[in-house]
C-alpha cells in the first residue's frame, strides 16, 4: 500500500470517529450495559440523558428528527452529546422501560430531559392510535409533584426562542405556582375545515354553542357540531386534582347530550362532507385529515387558494378545548439542567418550529406553538402557508379555545364509554367513571 493510500485510510477513520462522537448515542443493545456517566468517560464529553417518548412510529434518532434539530446548536457533538433512551416498542418491553426510569426518578435520578408526546391514543386523528400510555400519565400532577424543573429564570434568559409569540393559552398549560415547569411545543384544537363560498358562509355569525351548530340551517355549521366525546367533555379535572371536576350524574348527561346532537346531524349532510375532497374534520393541522381518518394532500390555504371557514368544535361549556400534543420539560434533578435547556431553547427557536423535521405533524401530532408559523411570512416546510384571509380565519378560530388539557388515560376512558341504550349507557358511565376515580387517586 502507498502512503497516499494510507493517508486517505487514516483520514476516512478520523472523519467517522468525529461523527459518531458528535451523534446522539441510542440505549441500544450495544450499550445496554453502559451508563450515561460511563459513556462520558469513553467519549470525554458531557452526555444528557433524553427522554424521547413521541407517539408516532420510528420517532427521533432512528430518523434524525432530533439530531435535524439540533444542527447548529454550539457545543452539540463538541462539548456534550446526547443518550437517547426512546419509548418506542410495544408491551412489554415499553412498560418495562417505563417502570425502570420512573424507579430512577422517584429516587432522584433519571434522564435530564423530557421531550414527551401525550396523544398516545390517536384523539387527534394524525397519531396512530393505540392503547399505550404516555409516560406522564398527568403532566400537571407531575409539577404538582416537583418532578419537573421550574424555568422562569431560564426562560428570561433564552437565547433562541421567542416566548413572547408563543400561544398563551396553550402555555400557560405548563406553569403552576412554582411558574412555568412544561414547555408545551405543539397542541391540537378540534375543527371542521370547509370552503366558505361552496358552503354560504361568507357572511355567517359562527353559534356559540353545541346545540346551536346542530339546529343550524347551513349544513356544514350542522357536521361540524359533531366531535369527538373527550372533545366535547372538556377538561376532566382540576390541574394537579386527585378526582374529577363533575360527578358521575354530570358525566351521564354531558353523554346524553352527546349523543342526542350527534343523532341531530342526518346522514346525507355528512355523505356530503365526506365526498368533498377540500372537507377536513377533526384536530386542525395543515395536511388534511378525511372524516374517515384518511391521510391527504396538504390543505392549499396559501396564493390563490380558496377562502375557508375553520368552525372549531364546542365543548360542553359552549368554549374550545385545546390538547398539548407534545412538550419538554426538565428533570428537577438533572445533572445538566443548563445544557438541557440550552437544548430545548434552540428546539424552539421559530426555524425549528418551521422547519424542522421534529416539528413534522405526524410527529409532533399538532400545530406549533409559535403564533405566526404558517404565515406567508414564516412557512412551513415544503413552503406551506396560509394566506392572509385564511390565517385570519385561524387566529378567529384559535381565539376561542378556553381551557386547554394534556390527554390522558382519563380521555381515554370517556372515549371508551358506548352503548345502544340508555340502560347501557348509565352502566357504561358508571363503569368509566369509576376508572377515573381510581387513576386520578392513584395518580
Amino acid at each position: 500500500m502507498n502512503k497516499f493510500a494510507a493517508l486517505i485510510i487514516v483520514v476516512i477513520c478520523l472523519l467517522t470517529l468525529s461523527c459518531c462522537r458528535g451523534r446522539p448515542q441510542e440505549n441500544s443493545s450495544e450499550r445496554k450495559s453502559l451508563t450515561a456517566e460511563e459513556m462520558e468517560e469513553k467519549l470525554e464529553m458531557k452526555v444528557v440523558r433524553v427522554l424521547l417518548d413521541l407517539p408516532n412510529a420510528e420517532i427521533g434518532i432512528k430518523d434524525g428528527q432530533l439530531m435535524d434539530a439540533l444542527q447548529g446548536l454550539p457545543g452539540y457533538g463538541k462539548e456534550f452529546t446526547l443518550y437517547v433512551e426512546s419509548m418506542l416498542g410495544e408491551s412489554p418491553d415499553r412498560d418495562n422501560k417505563m417502570t425502570r426510569i420512573k424507579t430512577e426518578i422517584m429516587a432522584g435520578k433519571g434522564p435530564d430531559l423530557f421531550l414527551c408526546g401525550q396523544d398516545t391514543y390517536g384523539v387527534s386523528g394524525m397519531t396512530y392510535a393505540g392503547m399505550d400510555d404516555p409516560f406522564f400519565k398527568f403532566p400537571e400532577k407531575a409539577m404538582k409533584n416537583r418532578i419537573f424543573l421550574p424555568l422562569d429564570d431560564y426562560i428570561e434568559k433564552a437565547e433562541y426562542m421567542e416566548w413572547d409569540k408563543f400561544l398563551p393559552v396553550v402555555m400557560e398549560a405548563g406553569r403552576n405556582d412554582e411558574g412555568q415547569q412544561i414547555i408545551p411545543m405543539a397542541y391540537f384544537f378540534p375543527v371542521t375545515i370547509v370552503e366558505k363560498e361552496k358552503y354560504g358562509l361568507e357572511d355567517f355569525v359562527y353559534p356559540k354553542t353545541r346545540i346551536e351548530m346542530a339546529q343550524s340551517g347551513n349544513a356544514a355549521v350542522r357536521v361540524a357540531s359533531s366531535l369527538r366525546t373527550p372533545d366535547f367533555v372538556g377538561r376532566i379535572m382540576e390541574p394537579g386534582a386527585d378526582e374529577p371536576m363533575f360527578s358521575e350524574e354530570e358525566l351521564l348527561e354531558y353523554m346524553q347530550e352527546d349523543y342526542e346532537m350527534t343523532r341531530m346531524v342526518s346522514r346525507s349532510d355528512y355523505d356530503a362532507l365526506l365526498e368533498d375532497e377540500a372537507a377536513h374534520q377533526g384536530a386542525f393541522f395543515r395536511t388534511k385529515v378525511g372524516l374517515e381518518l384518511t391521510m391527504g394532500e396538504p390543505i392549499p390555504m396559501g396564493l390563490d387558494s380558496p377562502e375557508y371557514s375553520i368552525l372549531p368544535g364546542r365543548n360542553h361549556k359552549g368554549g374550545v378545548t385545546a390538547s398539548v400534543a407534545a412538550f419538554a420539560a426538565i428533570n428537577r434533578n438533572a445533572r445538566y439542567p443548563d445544557i438541557a435547556f440550552n437544548i430545548i431553547d434552540y428546539i424552539m427557536r421559530t426555524r425549528n418550529q418551521q422547519k424542522s423535521s421534529l416539528f413534522k405533524e405526524r410527529l409532533m401530532g399538532g400545530m406549533p406553538v409559535h403564533m405566526d408559523v404558517g404565515t406567508k411570512e414564516l412557512p412551513m416546510d415544503d413552503g406551506w402557508y396560509m394566506n392572509e384571509v385564511n390565517f385570519k380565519e385561524f387566529c378567529a378560530a384559535r381565539a376561542e379555545i378556553s381551557e386547554v388539557k394534556f390527554p390522558g388515560p382519563v380521555d381515554e376512558a370517556v372515549w371508551s364509554i358506548f352503548a345502544s341504550t340508555i340502560e347501557e349507557l348509565e352502566n357504561s358511565v358508571h363503569e368509566q367513571y369509576v376508572y377515573m376515580e381510581m387513576l386520578l387517586a392513584e395518580s
